[in-house]
């Protein structure tokens, strides 16, 4: 596991994701990421082809996108609450954290969590 700093937002984040590998062991990557910044606050990966920095900036950048939609009533809904991708053999899944001022992004085999799953642990960490 990466932290970035040893602020408290970094422990925070630490414990965040200390809790989703406790309930996913088998987790290919969690990160936390400071949302304005696109700064990676904390982060944990199986190999070191998955790159937390990578994604951070699109992310961040498609929440903000989504919150200015949600904003200007360009669909009906309430508050973000989560965004999950499903992929090949991947859920990936992010969650605003702080009122939108941060996000935690988990990435997991399809094999070993489902959607509900992974919405739940990470509700249960971020929360």
């Amino acid at each position: 596991m990466t932290v970035a700093t040893d602020d408290e937002m970094a422990k925070r984040s630490k414990e965040v994701i200390e809790g989703l590998l406790h309930d996913l062991p088998d987790l290919l990557m969690a990160c936390v990421v400071n949302t304005q910044s696109g700064r990676v606050v904390a982060s944990y990966t199986v190999s070191n082809s998955y790159n937390p920095n990578q994604i951070s900036l699109r992310n961040a950048k498609l929440l903000r996108i989504m919150e200015d939609a949600l904003a200007a009533k360009a669909w009906l809904g309430g508050p973000l609450t989560d965004v999950s991708v499903m992929l090949e053999d991947q859920l990936h899944h992010l969650r605003p954290m702080k009122e939108g001022k941060w996000y935690c992004f988990l990435a997991v085999h399809t094999a070993d969590a489902n959607l509900g799953i992974a919405k739940e642990i990470m509700r249960r960490h971020t929360t």
